[in-house]
């Protein structure tokens, strides 16, 4: 399953790079022909680059909700989990050292 929505996310951001690039010729393309001015031009790609920025924003908010819904572990989850880890290995170790000094026989 995790190869599956790596897919589609790295088609998904691949075909976004593919827009990005078309829009670009597509202004660069107008600009030359005097259709455009430079800064109009740039003022466009702009205004697309951040409709995308918030557009990506949602998806990752619904991808995160989805994997949540699905029972994946978050990033954070999984910091967390890993402090606590470490923390209770640190105790076992200073409990055994406690334990080595003072021997019950």
């Amino acid at each position: 399953m995790k190869l599956k929505l790596e897919d589609i996310l790295y088609r998904g951001l691949g075909s976004l790079d593919l827009t990005v690039e078309k829009l670009e010729e597509v202004i660069s393309t107008l600009v030359k022909e005097g259709d455009l001015t430079r800064k109009q031009g740039e003022e466009l790609v702009k205004k697309w680059q951040q409709r995308g920025d918030e557009k990506k924003d949602e998806i990752e908010k619904v991808i995160e909700k989805k994997l949540k819904d699905l029972g994946f572990s978050s990033s954070e989850d999984v910091e967390n989990i890993t402090s606590r880890v470490s923390a209770m290995e640190k105790e076992v170790d200073r409990l055994k050292e406690v334990c080595s000094e003072n021997p019950e026989d």
